[in-house]
């Protein structure tokens, strides 16, 4: 006669089994927060990082343009060009012959109008006038550099959230626009001072390049504004957190 018990499982297989399920159930939760956490810090590192890396940015660009405007500024002509002497014939004391000689001259020779003159001590004033300028882009691009970071510190512990994420990118951007005003102050510069040492300096484009010198000015100070509207946004939500 066939034997008819159902066949079992030894227990300590099934124990087994089942405290291995317990185990990974167990730990499934504590896994899962870790690698958050472990993301979240990663994230907030490479904030960290990126921020010290604009602000060394920045202290280069606003050293490199103090250190050009010196040189310029050391490089200009220290004495004044003589003016160019001026002869009067007097009809009286010119033979007639000479005097003949010279009107033909005149009336064969066409006039070119004389363009206006600069000084040099008006060419000096000019250079340290867009100097100033140039220097308050920069004062203006690391101040918007430095609320930037102070931004990307308020909002560390608010990562997770999408609109504390779209201020600190709307500041990033400001600030990035202060910056490039601040590349763009230093091409000008360049473009002004080489204007006015030229031979015979050309006035309306000197006025057309310290027009878009102000321009880069208005832009770097709306920047650093922006900048400094988001950092104070980033900064109540932290205290109203608190």
């Amino acid at each position: 006669m066939a034997d008819t018990q159902t066949p079992t499982v030894n227990s300590q297989i099934t124990d087994a089994v089942t405290q291995t399920n317990v185990t990974v159930v167990g730990e499934a939760p504590a896994q899962s927060m870790a690698m958050v956490y472990q993301s979240m810090a990663h994230s907030t590192s490479l904030l960290m990082q990126n921020s010290v890396m604009a602000q060394a940015g920045m202290q280069q660009i606003n050293s490199a343009v103090v250190a050009s405007a010196c040189q310029r500024i050391m490089t200009l002509p220290s004495q004044k060009v003589a003016a160019p002497l001026q002869l009067s014939l007097n009809p009286a004391q010119t033979k007639p012959d000479e005097l003949k000689s010279t009107q033909q001259k005149d009336n064969l020779e066409p006039r070119t109008p004389e363009r206006e003159t600069i000084s040099e001590d008006k060419k000096r004033s000019i250079i340290l006038k867009v100097a100033q300028e140039v220097t308050k882009v920069a004062d203006l691009a690391s101040e918007a550099s430095d609320s930037y970071r102070d931004a990307q510190e308020s909002a560390k512990d608010y990562s997770n959230r999408p609109e504390v994420n779209a201020e600190v990118l709307e500041a990033s951007r400001y600030s990035t626009m202060a910056s490039q005003a601040a590349q763009k102050a230093e091409v000008l510069y360049n473009k002004i001072f080489n204007a006015t040492n030229s031979k015979i300096p050309d006035i309306d484009t000197i006025k057309n390049l310290y027009k878009q010198l102000r321009n880069q000015v208005v832009r770097a100070e709306t920047a650093r504004d922006k900048v400094r509207e988001y950092k104070a946004q980033l900064e109540s939500i932290a205290d109203l957190d608190a």
